[in-house]
């Protein structure tokens, strides 16, 4: 541990003199179902021999324009990774970020898109997706999304529909930070997912959107005056038939058991490994403390 401490010292020095940067949070694992998974550390995975993730890669934990090609699933998230997570229609996946900024403010949701067979091979620029769940701002209690997502230990919980036909999808989980006044910050993940199930829920023309279609036309509010109320854009969640799924933001993540739930798609032989729980020591911790420290900036 000791002939790490020098070089953590130096590298805490260089980032307290160099400027706030733009990134500022991205999908540290996804619990999917009872089983947690890690999420793509665009910090350490570039550069590391990692397994197949669930998560498709993100470029930075920065924000990506609502005018970008990739804003999807954000830089390097349009093409496939070679798992999947396998998840009961009707279950639970819990989008667990990492610290996120208190000002930065907006709106949660979270879509769905069929990837037609094969996640591994789908690309999600072009992809049509359907809402699952989304959460905005309540004048009552004067309080975001991403209030709530903060308070339950940076974690987005959202519902399967019980209803939906089995298949592969892709599953995003979206913030969006509306900090800076008139350029909203777009922090979108996306995971592959397997969905199994005996349901034959499929979204109709009018529940599927494009994400630029989607955010074209959106005017969203300064957050620091008196704006009175938001409409969430987008459709409505989709129902099948039955009630539209809540977006929970109640207690921490459980713990993950061991599983093999995995499924991976043409390549059999690619592997996702769940999370440990046990931390390894002697690091340093120099991502979770400028992450921290970016609570107090307002705009960057």
């Amino acid at each position: 541990m000791y002939p790490l401490l020098p070089f953590c010292i130096f590298l805490l020095s260089i980032a307290s003199v160099l400027p706030e940067a733009a990134g500022h949070g991205f999908v540290h694992s996804v619990l999917v179902g009872d089983q947690d998974y890690p999420g793509w550390n665009p910090f350490t995975d570039p550069y590391t021999d990692t397994p197949a993730r669930i998560v498709r890669k993100v470029s930075s934990d920065g924000p990506i324009a609502p005018t970008d090609a990739d804003l999807a699933c954000g830089h390097g998230g349009n093409d496939g990774t070679a798992a999947l997570a396998n998840i009961q229609a009707g279950s639970k996946v819990t989008f667990q970020w990492t610290n996120w900024p208190a000002d930065h403010q907006g709106p949660v949701s979270s879509y769905m898109t069929s990837c037609n067979g094969d996640c591994t091979k789908f690309a999600a620029n072009d992809a049509k997706w359907f809402k699952v769940d989304a959460s905005g701002y309540d004048p009552t209690t004067k309080l975001w999304a991403a209030d709530n997502l903060i308070a339950d230990n940076n974690s987005w919980t959202s519902t399967i529909p019980a209803a939906l036909a089995p298949g592969q999808y892709l599953i995003r989980n979206e913030i969006i930070a509306l900090h800076s006044i008139g350029s909203p910050q777009f922090y979108p993940s996306c995971s592959q997912i397997q969905v199994s199930g005996s349901g034959t829920g499929q979204p109709s023309d009018s529940e599927l959107v494009t994400m630029e279609a989607l955010y074209s036309a959106v005017s969203f509010p300064d957050i620091y005056s008196d704006f009175g109320t938001f409409t969430i854009p987008g459709p409505a969640p989709v129902t099948f038939g039955g009630s539209a799924p809540i977006a929970s933001s109640s207690a921490p993540p459980a713990p993950s058991k061991t599983s093999t739930a995995i499924a991976v798609g043409q390549q059999t032989s690619a592997t996702s490994t769940p999370m440990s729980t046990t931390r390894p020591t002697g690091h340093c911790s120099l991502s979770s403390r400028r992450l921290a420290r970016r609570r107090f900036a307002r705009s960057h």
